[in-house]
């Protein structure tokens, strides 16, 4: 009987520990697609960097579409897109949770 209790005290445990860490580290996913600024299309393989000063982050790749999804935190307020032989480009992240179209410029392409 001990034994049963025990493991039920260590649950309730587990469980609570579990809600605090999603109240303490609350976290929002963002979206957006990558294009290409002459063409419209999609650039599949886009490096997402949400920080760029953590050295050995690990950045998201876009998908085959441009698409990417970003679970971030809320102090979050920027993002970093490069591709090569494309500018780098920075995102200031809003309240917004789709960031819709994002435009990489190769060096001839004019802002729109």
């Amino acid at each position: 009987m001990g034994i049963n209790q025990t493991m039920i005290k260590n649950l309730n445990i587990l469980i609570f520990i579990f809600l605090i860490s999603t109240f303490v580290y609350p976290n929002r996913i963002v979206s957006g697609t990558v294009i290409d600024c002459k063409t419209n299309l999609p650039i599949p393989g886009a490096e997402i960097i949400i920080n760029k000063n953590q050295l050995n982050q690990k950045p998201k790749l876009t998908d085959f579409d441009g698409y990417f999804e970003l679970d971030i935190s809320d102090d979050t307020k920027e993002i970093f897109i490069h591709y090569p032989k494309y500018k780098e480009i920075k995102i200031t992240i809003s309240d917004s949770k789709n960031l819709g179209e994002i435009i990489l410029f190769k060096r001839g392409c004019k802002s729109r």
